[in-house]
């Protein structure tokens, strides 16, 4: 632990610099040398992107690298990948209201199961920062759609979505929603058990019938070879 302290540190260091090689040299090495990169490791690697000048793929890349590795992303990850987008194009636009996305489908599943931690070092629920970067990353879009980059309707369907929905985060309001799926999940349950009930009771009362009519046509078929 001590060393993945003192590796961080000098991370850190880099990714103040923007030294993103450098960065990526680091955590190669801790890998060679049987150490595992954690959430700071990556996060801070996530950070030289944010610097001028700024790399949003490189900072994708790294989520995509960290989540092979099994190591989750949290909000101050996801915090920092949607900073390195800010640097006024249409692609950075594109790249950051994907991460949004995830960040969003990480909150859901958050929500759903919880953590196994503190949430200052798993929680993916959005925090006040994640709301402003949301804004300006909309605001982003916006001047990407007047200068022509790409069609309003299209980025408001598409692109504007999860960045509005980062915005608009209530987490009790995303926790009764939750609440009320969970419910009408149990509801159609309820239903679709009392259908199988059902069925299973008339299967029972069609196959009693069966038995019946069979008895009683042995019972004719017996009378009429005795009256022969």
């Amino acid at each position: 632990e001590g060393n993945i302290v003192t590796t961080n540190i000098a991370l850190k260091r880099l990714a103040k610099l923007g030294a993103e090689s450098g960065c990526e040299g680091i955590i190669i090495g801790m890998l060679q040398s049987g150490m595992e990169p954690n959430v700071v490791s990556y996060t801070t690697a996530i950070g030289a992107c944010a610097t001028e000048p700024k790399n949003p793929s490189l900072a994708y890349e790294w989520l995509k690298r960290m989540r092979s590795r099994n190591v989750k992303p949290n909000f101050k990850t996801y915090n920092t990948a949607l900073s390195a987008c800010l640097d006024g194009k249409l692609e950075s636009t594109v790249i950051g209201s994907k991460i949004a996305t995830e960040m969003l489908a990480d909150v859901e599943l958050e929500l759903r199961e919880g953590i196994n931690g503190p949430a200052d070092a798993y929680s993916d629920l959005p925090d006040a920062y994640t709301k402003v970067l949301a804004r300006d990353l909309m605001k982003q879009l916006r001047e990407n759609w007047r200068s022509g980059d790409i069609n309003m309707a299209v980025a408001k369907a598409t692109l504007r979505v999860p960045l509005l929905k980062l915005v608009d985060f209530e987490k009790s309001e995303a926790i009764a929603r939750i609440k009320e799926g969970r419910a009408e999940e149990a509801r159609k349950a309820k239903e679709a058990a009392a259908a199988d009930e059902e069925e299973d009771e008339q299967t029972s009362k069609d196959e009693v019938e069966l038995e019946f009519s069979s008895v009683v046509n042995l019972h004719k078929d017996g009378r009429r070879f005795i009256e022969v």
